[in-house]
């Protein structure tokens, strides 16, 4: 470039060979600059502006000096012909292309899900350095969002913090920060989730939220809920999305079989006793409660749900959440419900021999009611109610259904084929068959001697999988199981008696939806060990 503090007067080969600071020529609409013949090219490193002008409107120049100087910045100006400023007036051209390549680029991060939200996170980490620390934290819990997690790990490891979500139920991997580096973003997450920035000891809960935006460019506000957690080296942060605007699932896409939705109907139009939803955390049981109470919110009853956290707002339904450091928690939550006169009541979940009792007592006084237990089995809910000193003469007669569930991931559409079976998961899916059919001879399985293969492919992220789908065993309480409950029988018992009522197991259901191609044997393995 030509050194301006040499020569103040620039011929048009030295406007063509100037260095032009697009963030000052923007400062002055094009419209208006080609007005004055006056614009600001350049911004030296003491802080000086470049003006560059023909001098023709010299009271639009004086004007322009003093309101940057007023502004404390100082000018250096140049002149040029008419020829030369039409020249340096085309970079306006070029700011354009810049800025609609912006645009452009704004837009794909603002719309990227799946895969390429996860290519945007490691982009946009190699730029940190020169975003505002909160932005970029908040860029990243958004791509995050967006890339399908339902959970965002920052977990300490050593000098490094690394980044990981949870897909489809599976962690993985996605970049990792310096930890000196790490401490702003924390800070920030802290202040934005209302936790207290000086304390470093003691776990703490905090909340946000934000707005993301899907592939068709429509917004939508998304709760964050965030705990940190003390470690060795540096507080651990994981970060879950609840997402407001996410629709109900059907129970076809839950996983439910038209046998297990026919028995689950049944059930669910009772107007008293107790359903039990069981799994371990991350099985899917706040969905199918949700679908259980949508199919149910006719507006002629009256439901109220008491949850920790309350997941998605669901219009007609009374909902109240959970606060323990108030002091509400669900036996005092319960306890305010019975007096509002419900017709169906959803208990986020049973952790108490209270809450127990009382929702119990609930069920034998005409309402229906629903909860949810962390147990491996829909059989083993029995017994853990029964380690919770729950009257079994009280138990009995209110347990209407024991529903127990898993997520297994499912198979992508895109990549899947077919190998045949090793000899051992020939001898396992073939026992399975055979007791499937000894309780229902009319129950029609199509075996050929293949599984359904996970090879993995650009659609999935080369995982082999897609979306997960819930493996099921749904527990009837008939009278026959009421008297062995009663009769404090074990699951032994218990398993027997509801065998002889064609009883399913989850390992069933998930050899079932194997052969269905909606899953593989390994991954029924992995979730079912």
């Amino acid at each position: 470039m030509t050194n301006p503090l040499i020569n103040t007067i620039l011929e048009l080969n030295d406007v063509q060979a100037l260095q032009v600071d697009f963030s000052q020529l923007q400062k002055i609409p094009k419209e208006h600059a080609e007005k004055i013949q006056t614009i600001l090219y350049y911004k030296d490193s003491e802080n000086f502006i470049y003006i560059l002008t023909t001098n023709n409107h010299p009271e639009e120049l004086q004007k322009i000096i003093k309101q940057l100087a007023e502004k404390g910045v100082k000018t250096k100006v140049f002149y040029t012909s008419v020829e030369g400023f039409l020249y340096a007036l085309k970079r306006y051209d070029e700011l354009e292309q810049i800025e609609t390549k912006k645009q452009e680029e704004h837009t794909i991060q603002q719309q990227a899900e799946g895969k390429s939200a996860v290519k945007i996170i490691q982009q946009l980490y190699e730029t940190r350095d020169s975003k505002d620390p909160g932005d970029f934290i908040m860029e990243m819990v958004r791509l995050s969002f967006q890339s399908g997690a339902s959970d965002l790990h920052l977990q300490p490891e050593g000098e490094k913090i690394a980044l990981r979500l949870r897909l489809d139920g599976i962690l993985h991997d996605v970049i990792s920060f310096e930890k000196q580096d790490f401490w702003k973003y924390l800070q920030k997450l802290k202040f934005i989730s209302g936790a207290k920035m000086n304390i470093d000891y003691l776990p703490q809960d905090g909340r946000f939220g934000f707005e993301a935006t899907n592939p068709n460019g429509e917004r939508k506000k998304v709760d964050a809920r965030v705990n940190f957690m003390p470690g060795m080296h540096m507080e651990s942060t994981v970060i879950r999305f609840l997402d407001r605007a996410k629709g109900v699932s059907s129970f076809q896409e839950i996983g439910f079989s038209d046998r297990a939705y026919d028995i689950l109907k049944r059930y669910i139009e009772k107007t008293t006793g107790i359903i039990i939803i069981t799994g371990p955390t991350g099985s899917g049981k706040t969905t199918t409660l949700y679908s259980i109470l949508h199919t149910l919110n006719t507006w002629d009853s009256k439901i109220i749900t008491l949850e920790d956290p309350i997941e998605y707002e669901m219009p007609g339904i009374q909902q109240s959440q959970i606060n323990y450091a108030k002091d509400y928690d669900y036996e005092t939550g319960l306890k305010a419900v019975l007096r509002h006169d419900p017709d169906i009541i959803l208990i986020g979940e049973t952790r108490s021999t209270e809450t127990a009792e009382i929702a119990i007592n609930a069920a034998l006084t005409g309402h229906l009611v629903f909860t949810t237990l962390h147990t491996n089995s829909a059989i083993a809910s029995i017994s853990r109610l029964n380690s919770m000193d729950v009257k079994p003469y009280l138990l009995a007669p209110a347990l209407q259904l024991i529903l127990g569930q898993r997520l297994v991931r499912k198979l992508c559409p895109h990549c899947v084929s077919k190998r045949k079976a090793t000899y051992a998961e020939q001898v396992e899916i073939e026992k399975y068959i055979k007791t499937m059919q000894e309780l229902d001879p009319n129950f029609k399985i199509e075996y050929d001697g293949t599984v359904p293969q996970a090879n993995g492919c650009e659609q999935c992220n080369h995982t082999g999988y897609v979306g997960r789908v819930a493996i099921l065993e749904i527990l009837e309480i008939t009278e026959r199981l009421r008297q062995l409950i009663i009769d404090g029988a074990n699951e032994s018992e218990i398993f027997a008696k509801a065998r002889a009522n064609g009883f399913l197991s989850m390992q069933e259901d998930g050899i079932l939806k194997v052969l269905q191609g909606k899953t593989t044997m390994e991954e029924l393995h992995r979730v079912i060990a």
